[in-house]
């Protein structure tokens, strides 16, 4: 009997080890403020070698902007209009807006090196303080939206495509 106890115990032992993981790749998430914020929606795009990344849910995007961007550097936000973070959110019908630039907000954006890149996506870290747009209204007590801990990983990366030219007329 005390075989069939011990049995049964080592069995019910061994198949509650089993781990639920679940994978979240791609990723683009961070604190907003002191609370979690992940997306459900990420795409990073290549125009000309800039790189745009772009995290969103149902009613907010986080838009991370870098000039002639390379691997392994790191970018700082708020000191032109060239490397910008971007925040919206849609409420009410109402849409706010927050960014750095020249004069607002600060925070950088670091990529990966090449070593530590998956082929075809993109991945890093980001922090960013934003303040509203010139004419955007203000979520209430959110004077500053920021986003600290910011993490974007294996987020694939596609090449935007230029326009077709348009077919030639031919003379009549």
């Amino acid at each position: 009997m005390k075989k069939y106890f011990l049995f049964a115990l080592m069995t019910l032992a061994l198949t509650s080890c089993e781990e639920d993981v679940t994978d979240n790749t791609p990723a683009f998430e961070g604190l907003k403020g002191y609370e979690f914020w992940r997306a459900t929606k990420m795409a990073a795009t290549v125009n000309d070698g800039d790189l745009v990344i772009v995290g969103a849910n149902d009613s907010e995007n986080f838009t991370l902007y870098v000039d002639n961007y390379e691997l392994g550097k790191e970018y700082t936000f708020g000191n032109s209009n060239v490397n910008v973070a971007t925040y919206s959110k849609v409420e009410n019908d109402t849409i706010y807006r927050y960014s750095t630039s020249s004069t607002t907000g600060k925070g950088y954006v670091k990529l990966e090196p090449a070593d530590r890149q998956k082929p075809g996506t993109i991945s890093g870290t980001f922090v960013a303080e934003m303040l509203p747009n010139t004419g955007s209204p203000v979520i209430k007590d959110s004077k500053v939206v920021n986003m600290n801990k910011g993490v974007f990983f294996q987020i694939p990366l596609k090449e935007a495509t230029p326009p077709a030219p348009a077919p030639a007329k031919s003379a009549k």
